[in-house]
């Protein structure tokens, strides 16, 4: 199989993981099955106590082939129990029983107290179709560049295919519970949630991302080692997922017990997220876009002028010389010194994002010694970074006009690579989803059509590390895969237009995304395309940009709903996004969004924290609210909430209160919005008021907040009002105790930046609240790091309506306490003093 796709495999996929032969155990060991029923192959193996592999072909060999997305595992199984009782083989872990039905050949897997999680078909459990991979050669005489909204590109008119090699279409059936809620498989246009009843063809796209994993209610996940545009279906029938292109199925069940815990098992599969720096976590202002290196400069310096916290400064396409599309070399007469530039900007205490594309220029050295190499696509100008040596070359030219003259976070446009709809209709075609795989696959081998972005991805880990060893990846690009999040990747959802059905649709989609594994997912604050043009996807509703008073409200609540992503970034085409555009002080637009603003760097020690527990436990910032309540039905397709993090709910508004389109005003539309307030006691953030859950109450939302709630028992860790992330660095952090019911949390703190995380330097300290009690127990810090401050001042707060509302600091009720790593119990009452233990 390699030999017959040469370059098309990475040679980094045979050196970071190990083949699926070798991982497979001969049929003699006690913890694998390996039989043939009729022509058919089948592999059970455990690889933990609580992940089972199910491998099945029609060839007569297993295959070599290396998986893309797999990572090596430290944990192994323990004793694993072999029986056959002459009609099912069975292999039992302590948790997890995999049986085999030598009959059929149905593979179903039960929990350890004998209850079925999850089975095949038993009437059909799989497919084989044999398929023909096609090799697609462009005709030379037909290849030409043309002009495109995602910008300049190389084309061929025609290709000659021919068969490359023989290969399997296959599917996977399975039979799940009714009442069980099913999520994952990454976002698409829609603003699908619970998959129960969905039918979808799953391919990158630049409104698309796919990951092939899903997770259940019921507490498993099921990862697909696939690369090749799938279908996912479920109805009557049951459940299936295909793959249009394989050697053999290849599947992983996930016992959780939990789905938290089921996506902690995908991480073990695919890697853990790697950390991005504190500064990214910070305000990111972008826009398509800064012409000049002065007019982003003089953007920066704005926002420090006005008093706005900024993090990073992000420079869009175009900065290099016209026509030179994707080129690395910035164009001397608008960008004559990038070095300047970003001191000038790292001189705020700012950093410097920029946006670099897989289909550089073949006008300037960079890009036409990458085509004369033939290290490109078939046809294009974009790089195959399923070649080693052309993501290394790649990132060379990278590093050498921009990396080395201080930018600090790369922009990985377009990483589909190919969108053959994003063209100029004005509808879009019935047909566009057998179209745009078509069009994928005449530039990448069908069989490994979704791995592409994976395979950038991997490639600028991999060169970044080697050209700066201390410092962290920041990579924003437009699609992923399973495995993305273990090199740095952050997602984001593509070229979405400015309208509030859209906006709605995002919600569900970055929990749709985050569901399926990948924590790091954003999406462009205000939407991409604010005005409506000729093309379908170009389909924004205010044609006044911001001079809209619609538009504004729009963009502040969406704003305000980013401050709960994990990358919180504005950008967009059609009209300004710097918050000055959006009215004076003093005025309600403006007034909400730098609030908003203010919120996030407050918020930015929880939300470093809990980027610190999902590299180290495989823990996740957005949540569906059937995540915290799968046993509650009510949640399982509840798109408009989430969770942030283990305790925090986010309602965001989403419909208008205050204008429509062209500033029209709304009149008599209360200023409320509908939550579900799941079991349990919830407590507003903005008033301290307790709320009992299990039902559904009218929240006030006027412009300048959205409905915030916090769960009773959680511990939220606060920051001060700064203007950059690393302001002050010894900051007293308040900690807003919500009481109602006992609570554990625990506060992650490492130097911010460089690789020693990885080397387990960093500090873990864990709080226990007890609410009959009314202490907090701060425990014996663990760990330490370079620059640790051994001595912390915290400030405990207990919410109710009077004390720590808000993005109020804590008042005269607060208990000041100084740290210095050992255990200190704290009494609620101050008529006690902190009690400090050795």
């Amino acid at each position: 199989m390699l030999k017959q796709l040469g370059a098309s495999i990475p040679a980094w996929a045979l050196t970071r993981y190990v083949s699926a032969a070798d991982r497979l155990l001969n049929s003699e060991s006690r913890d694998v099955i390996e039989c043939r029923i009729d022509d058919t192959r089948i592999k059970i193996q455990f690889v933990t106590d609580q992940i089972v592999r199910v491998t099945v072909t029609r060839n007569p060999e297993w295959s070599k082939s290396a998986s893309l997305m797999r990572v090596p595992i430290m944990a192994k199984p323990g004793t694993i129990e072999r029986s056959d009782d002459g009609a099912t083989l069975t292999l039992q872990s302590s948790k997890l029983a995999a049986k085999l039905d030598r009959g059929t050949g149905a593979v179903s897997f039960w929990r350890a107290d004998g209850e079925l999680l999850l089975e095949e078909d038993k009437h059909s459990p799989r497919s084989f179709a044999p398929v023909a991979v096609i090799k697609s050669v462009p005709d030379p005489t037909t290849v030409r560049r043309v002009r495109t909204v995602d910008g300049e590109r190389q084309v061929a008119a025609a290709y000659v295919q021919r068969k490359d090699r023989d290969a399997w279409s296959a599917t996977a059936r399975f039979r799940l519970r009714d009442g069980e809620a099913l999520y994952g498989m990454g976002f698409d246009e829609t603003d699908d949630l619970n998959l129960r009843g969905k039918h979808k063809r799953l391919y990158q796209h630049n409104l698309r991302i796919v990951i092939p994993f899903l997770v259940s209610t019921r507490g498993y996940g099921l990862l697909f080692d696939t690369y090749s545009a799938l279908t996912f279906a479920d109805g009557p029938d049951g459940t299936s997922i295909s793959s249009d292109v394989v050697d053999e199925l290849d599947y992983y069940v996930v016992l959780g017990p939990s789905m938290d815990g089921a996506i902690a098992g995908y991480r073990q599969l695919t890697g853990a997220a790697a950390m991005l720096p504190k500064w990214a976590f910070g305000y990111m202002q972008s826009r398509e876009r800064y012409v000049t290196q002065d007019e982003l400069v003089d953007t920066a310096r704005q926002f420090r002028k006005r008093n706005i916290p900024l993090d990073t400064i992000v420079q869009d396409w175009s900065y290099w010389v016209p026509n030179h599309w994707g080129s690395f070399a910035p164009d001397a007469a608008r960008y004559p010194d990038i070095g300047a530039m970003t001191k000038a900007v790292h001189d705020m205490n700012a950093h410097v994002m920029i946006s670099i594309w897989p289909n550089p220029s073949p006008l300037d050295p960079p890009g036409k010694t990458l085509k004369d190499n033939g290290y490109t696509l078939a046809g294009t100008d974009f790089v195959d970074f399923f070649q080693p040596k052309a993501g290394a070359m790649y990132f060379d030219n990278a590093w050498k006009y921009l990396g080395m003259h201080g930018i600090d976070a790369w922009w990985c446009d377009s990483t589909e690579p190919e969108v053959a709809d994003w063209v100029t209709q004005a509808k879009r075609a019935e047909n566009a989803d057998e179209v745009n795989i078509a069009g994928l696959a005449k530039i990448i081998d069908a069989q490994f059509l979704n791995a592409y972005a994976l395979a950038d991805s991997t490639s600028l880990y991999r060169n970044w590390r080697k050209a700066a060893p201390d410092r962290r990846l920041v990579n924003l690009t437009r699609s992923g895969y399973a495995g993305s999040q273990a090199v740095g990747a952050v997602v984001w959802t593509g070229d979405i237009s400015a309208r509030w059905s859209v906006f709605a649709q995002q919600v569900a989609a970055l929990q749709s995304c985050s569901a399926s594994g990948i924590p790091y997912v954003t999406c462009d604050i205000g939407g991409f395309f604010v005005r409506r043009g000729k093309q379908w996807f170009w389909n924004g509703d205010y044609e006044g940009g911001v001079e809209d008073l619609g538009y504004r409200e729009l963009y502040t609540r969406w704003l305000q709903f980013g401050v709960f992503l994990p990358m919180f970034r504005s950008h967009g085409t059609d009209t300004p996004r710097e918050p000055w555009h959006f009215g004076e002080p003093g005025t309600p637009f403006y007034d909400a969004i730098l609030d908003a603003i203010q919120l996030r760097y407050r918020l930015l020690p929880f939300i470093y924290s809990q980027a610190g527990l999902v590299h180290l436990t495989g823990a996740t910032f957005i949540r569906p609210l059937a995540f915290g309540f799968p046993g509650d039905r009510r949640t399982h397709d509840l798109k408009s909430q989430m969770l942030f993090g283990d305790g925090i709910m986010v309602s965001p508004v989403l419909a208008p209160m205050y204008y429509g389109v062209q500033s029209a005003p709304i009149e008599g539309t209360p200023r409320t919005r509908d939550v579900y307030l799941p079991k349990g006691t919830w407590i507003d953030f903005w008033t301290g008021q307790a709320h009992t859950g299990g039902r559904t109450i009218a929240v006030d939302a006027p412009l300048s907040r959205m409905p915030l709630h916090v769960r009773a028992g959680s511990v939220l860790p606060m920051g001060p009002a700064v203007q950059y992330a690393s302001e002050v660095p010894d900051a007293q952090i308040e900690l807003r105790v919500y009481p109602g019911a006992d609570g554990e949390y625990t506060y992650y703190e490492d130097a911010g930046d460089g690789w020693g995380y990885e080397r387990g330097e960093y500090a873990l300290t864990n709080m226990s609240w007890d609410d009959d009690g009314r202490t907090l127990t701060i425990r014996a810090r663990r760990g330490r790091f370079p620059g640790i401050r051994q001595q912390r001042r915290f400030k405990v707060v207990v919410v109710d309506s009077s004390n720590g509302r808000g993005g109020e600091f804590a008042g005269q009720n607060a208990i000041d306490i100084i740290y210095e790593g050992r255990e200190v119990v704290v009494s609620t009452d101050k008529r006690q003093a902190p009690r400090y233990r050795r």
